[in-house]
């Protein structure tokens, strides 16, 4: 028995892969979101916008900061408030006084760390049981995967004007986006560029 979507064949073999990537991007995302919440003592958009806000964000406008997590801009402000009341971030006004600025303090900044490394640490205990080559073989197919997700999803916001960036949690180094080697950026750029 066969099924097709997306001009690809589906065989029992192909279910099998999915199911396995269903389960564990499921399981990987849930263990990684507590571990962030655990070692942040935030929970659900804050996590996000904490490690956002360190990695990228820090200094934008509120409203950058709803596009960026996929919120409205109530959403955000209420996000903000969260990150304040914890003493973890400061709004300033922004340079042209109609938009207000979000910063982190310096203990948003020492938890933002402490949180990508909680969950950092999931992520690492999933691929430790590879060989160094089957480490490279899966980061290779990861990259192809991520680059295939990211056009997806460009087309998606680009139609919808509404989604959450893919990179909002991302370690740009760790992705190697300075080299010009993460394949998020890399295919954005393209199809933002079409």
């Amino acid at each position: 028995m066969t099924h097709s979507y997306n001009h690809c064949m589906v065989t029992p073999a192909n279910l099998r892969l999915d199911n396995l990537l269903a389960s564990l991007s499921l399981n990987l995302a849930e263990e990684g979101q507590q571990a962030l919440e655990r070692a942040s003592g935030l929970t659900g958009s804050a996590t996000t916008a904490l490690l956002a806000l360190e990695e990228f964000l820090d200094g934008a406008h509120v409203g950058r900061l709803a596009a960026v997590l996929g919120l409205t801009h109530s959403g955000a402000v209420r996000v903000v408030t969260q990150l304040e009341r914890d003493g973890l971030a400061e709004r300033h006004e922004g340079a042209d006084r109609r938009r207000v600025e979000v910063r982190l303090t310096t203990k948003g900044r020492k938890r933002s760390r402490q949180a990508r490394a909680a969950r950092d640490e999931v992520l690492s205990s999933a691929s430790s049981g590879l060989t160094v080559d089957e480490g490279r073989a899966l980061e290779a197919l990861l990259d192809k995967v991520v680059s295939a997700r990211v056009a997806s999803r460009v087309e998606w916001r680009q139609a919808k004007d509404i989604g959450a960036w893919w990179c909002r949690t991302c370690d740009f180094t760790a992705c190697g986006r300075p080299e010009g080697r993460c394949p998020a950026q890399l295919t954005a750029a393209q199809a933002i560029a079409q």
